[in-house]
């Protein structure tokens, strides 16, 4: 049956030792502070920031006064000036807060996404005069919340009666180009035709007195020849230009934060786009109360508490907070500011059969992603930015209904306390303390349900009859035709290439290394990123032209041998499986996922996450980062590799993707701006619970009654999928030797509907294990069945359904196992009685 580590295992009774021995027991956290900037800036409001804002706020400046190539970008600023709650503080200068723009006509202001004119006439006077700023040492930098429309217009500057000085444009509309004016006396094309949308950050510095640099969300574009001159002593305007006095032609733009001062590096332009950015979504969905890592309250109090930034997890603490508990939302080991894991980590083009097996807070879902993204239709694939400020909504009382959901970043889980079989309460390792009534792992890996002593199953069980057929080691392989296995072609004694895993061979059996088809074993499915990947130069960040850490051309042999065997390939997408979530006017953002096999070696990085699981969290580390790093190799051998086997054609096709510009601005410590916040953590641990889900129970025809139970909490709607487990040599004919992939898996559900209940009981531990917690994605199911259950709108549905059933026990202070917590919470997640706009009923079907 599997590897089953159970509550008596070494791993469990050792977890909370080892993991104070890692890291010398919880700090003591500090006070939050907020910089003295923030505090004269807020003081000088008229109307007092909620907490949030000024959190959001202080942030914005922290992240603005970082050290970046030898100076700060605070320190360069003459004027900042963003967007906040009213027009007092949207006015307000943040660098230098005695001195406030002024508005020039009526421009509309929105607390959401700031300044609009609406006719000509309208501006807001910075009360900056063009003469306070350096000419030779100058950038200049507006962010828009809106993709601009309309005329050549410009959204800023200073021009004197000879038409010298400053104007940005963020875009033609002629031509789709940014055109700038930087103490200058021309306007010129910055970027090429067709090479920006405008919504951003657009903007361009100079360091000398003969060229300038534009930049659009950081992305260089190009630089051009533009000989300094003289500003005027005049003020610079936002929303239009100030030509000699008077108010230029105005631009349909959404303005909410301009940014003058010295020139800027690109690097620091890059982290300029991302704090705007990421303040700027905060104003617009939600100042949501956070706590970052090592930093607040240490001990906190609540009913309840969701475990791991996923979608599921907010669904859960919404749905519990509704039934009446106090609750918290508590960052897994590496979580941090983006709350919806894979959904929102590069995920966008969702996993669904049937939309129709889902409704509730799953579906109000997708219904706002297509009011955020102004989409014609509802859809389950978006743009991963669009489910992270629609979560932001969600965890903020002013948006979700009234509800605090707190946040807390931790870096894991730590020690658990119970009494008896219910966790009473657990600390983190950056060292806060939670005394709880129950909780609920949301999370990819489980840690908290495994500290919290309930049983859980690592790997393949061994083959069984049916769909179960498809469990422990495959009898079949994906063969990769042409694909020569070992180092000398031909040679098994010169070993295998970099890696391959195994051998199996039917004409050689002394080579063997492969276990017999349908053995159990531990190893799990590949992991890698979805990366958020675009060919259109208005969204592209070029890729790095050189290797990652760790590179090493052999680590991708197989690929360059398949490249060698297929040379009539030579587009990205044969390499790469790129699902458009978004395209306007024929130009898209893809989500770009592996290539499945045989088609082509992709981006999974096979047998290298079969420690993850039960890793520590440094080891970890190393494995999330070694996967980028294998992903962003790949990507750098197909634009830039020297290998002769590269097909030219592919090369150059290749050269035109990047990573798109606009999202992910909030990066974990150990990242940089644009990277993936969450790996594809598609298989860790599986919970051994109060029952066990078996691909052939999801077979079954339509309209039967599930023999688990009918305490459906989610539908499942895909089909049992699972990715490759590794690579092996395998010897196909006598003498032919090829590379072969092992573990890939998809059966179909049963019946036409595509869809199947998914039960409570296999969400529940043992009661011997744990009393009050519940398990959400890691779910008690065999692992072809995982493979059907595992996909993230089924486990967002089930945290919802949990979270009501949560605060049932704990009200009625039962148990989670308790039989009566079930009929009461169906009766009023179905009741649906604090439903937000567009929040249907869920659908929780009592029949296959």
């Amino acid at each position: 049956m599997g590897f089953h580590i159970g509550p008596g295992s070494a791993f469990s009774l050792g977890l909370a030792a080892s993991l104070r021995r890692r890291s010398g027991g919880p700090p003591s956290l500090k006070e939050y502070t907020y910089e003295a900037e923030t505090e004269n800036l807020v003081a000088a409001f008229v109307n007092a920031p909620s907490v949030g804002d000024k959190r959001s706020r202080n942030r914005l400046i922290k992240r603005l006064k970082k050290q970046i190539d030898g100076s700060s970008i605070w320190s360069k600023a003459k004027m900042v000036m963003g967007l906040g709650a009213d027009e007092n503080a949207s006015l307000r200068w943040w660098n230098d807060p005695s001195r406030t723009a002024t508005k020039i006509g009526t421009p509309t202001f929105n607390a959401s996404f700031g300044w609009t004119a609406t006719a000509n006439g309208q501006a807001l006077n910075t009360g900056l005069l063009g003469n306070e700023l350096d000419q030779n040492d100058l950038g200049a930098y507006v962010y828009c919340t809106s993709e601009p429309t309309g005329n050549s217009s410009n959204d800023m500057g200073v021009l004197n009666a000879s038409s010298q000085g400053i104007s940005i444009c963020a875009r033609r509309a002629t031509n789709d180009n940014m055109s700038i004016r930087l103490a200058s006396a021309v306007t010129t094309a910055i970027s090429a035709d067709g090479d920006t949308l405008g919504g951003g950050l657009s903007g361009a510095s100079r360091f000398d007195a003969v060229s300038v640099t534009g930049s659009h969300n950081g992305v260089t574009k190009n630089t051009v020849s533009l000989p300094s001159v003289a500003l005027p002593a005049l003020p610079i305007y936002l929303l239009a230009a100030n030509a000699n006095g008077s108010v230029a032609s105005f631009s349909p733009r959404r303005q909410a934060f301009c940014y003058i001062g010295r020139a800027l590096t690109p690097a620091q332009e890059t982290e300029l786009t991302a704090a705007v950015g990421e303040y700027l979504e905060a104003c617009a969905y939600g100042h949501a109360y956070l706590e970052e890592v090592g930093v607040g309250t240490a001990v906190i109090n609540v009913d309840f508490i969701a475990y791991g930034f996923t979608p599921q997890s907010v669904l859960s603490c919404l749905q519990a907070a509704r039934a009446g508990l106090s609750v918290a939302l508590i960052g897994g080991w590496r979580d941090r500011f983006n709350f919806g894991g894979m959904s929102s980590g590069g995920l966008g083009f969702g996993d669904v059969s049937n939309t129709a097996a889902f409704g509730g807070l799953v579906r109000y879902l997708t219904k706002r992603i297509k009011a955020i993204g102004n989409q014609a239709t509802e859809q389950y694939y978006f743009e991963p930015r669009w489910m992270q400020w629609a979560l932001r909504e969600l965890l903020t009382p002013e948006k979700n209904g009234g509800f605090q959901i707190p946040i807390y970043q931790t870096n894991g889980v730590l020690a658990v306390t119970k009494t008896g079989t219910e966790v009473t309460s657990f600390t983190t390792v950056d060292g806060r303390t939670f005394n709880i009534k129950g909780w609920v792992d949301n999370s990819y890996e489980l840690d908290f349900a495994k500290a919290a002593g309930c049983s859980t199953i690592r790997g393949r069980e061994a083959a069984g009859s049916g769909a179960e057929a498809n469990n422990g080691v495959d009898s079949s392989f994906i063969e990769y035709d042409g694909v020569d296995p070992w180092k000398t072609p031909g040679v098994p004694a010169s070993g295998l290439i970099n890696m391959l895993t195994a051998v199996r061979s039917t004409f050689k059996p002394g080579l063997n290394t492969l276990p017999a088809a349908g053995t159990a074993d531990d190893k799990i499915q590949a992991y890698n990123f979805r990366m958020t990947m675009t060919n259109s130069a208005k969204w592209r960040k070029p890729l790095p032209t050189t290797p990652p850490p760790g590179y090493d051309v052999a680590d991708y042999e197989v690929l360059l041998r398949f490249m060698a065997a297929n040379p009539t390939k030579v587009s990205f997408f044969d390499y790469f499986k790129a699902d458009a979530f978004y395209t306007a006017n024929g130009e898209s953002k893809f989500d770009v996922n592996n290539r499945a096999g045989p088609a082509a070696p992709s981006t999974d990085f096979l047998g290298r996450n079969w420690d993850y699981p039960l890793a520590s969290y440094s080891a970890r580390e190393a494995i999330w980062k070694a996967h980028w790093n294998w992903i962003v190799g790949m990507l750098y051998l197909m634009q830039h590799g020297t290998d002769p086997r590269i097909p030219a054609a592919l090369k150059t096709n290749c050269l035109a993707w990047g990573f798109v510009s606009d999202h992910y601005f909030s990066p974990h410590e150990n990242d940089t701006v644009g990277m993936n916040p969450q790996m594809y953590v598609r298989e860790a641990l599986r919970l051994d619970g109060v029952a066990k889900l078996l691909g052939t129970e999801l077979t079954r025809g339509d309209g039967g009654v599930p023999t688990i139970s009918t305490n459906t909490v989610s539908m499942i709607s895909y089909f049992m999928d699972s990715h490759a487990i590794q690579y092996i040599a395998f010897e196909k004919t006598a003498g032919v030797w090829i590379v072969a992939s092992e573990g890939g898996m998809a059966v179909d559900l049963g019946g036409s509907d595509g869809m199947f209940p998914l039960p409570l009981e296999i969400c529940t531990p043992k009661p011997g294990d744990c009393t009050n917690g519940f398990v959400s994605f890691g779910l008690s199911a065999s692992h072809v069945a995982f493979g059907a259950g595992r996909m993230e709108f089924t486990a967002m549905q089930t945290g919802q359904s949990l979270g009501q059933i949560a605060a049932e026990a704990i009200k009625n202070n039962r148990t989670f196992q308790d039989p009566a917590n079930y009929p009461v919470a169906r009766s009023a997640l179905l009741a649906n009685a604090f439903a937000l706009t567009n929040e249907p009923v869920p659908i929780l079907a009592q029949t296959t």
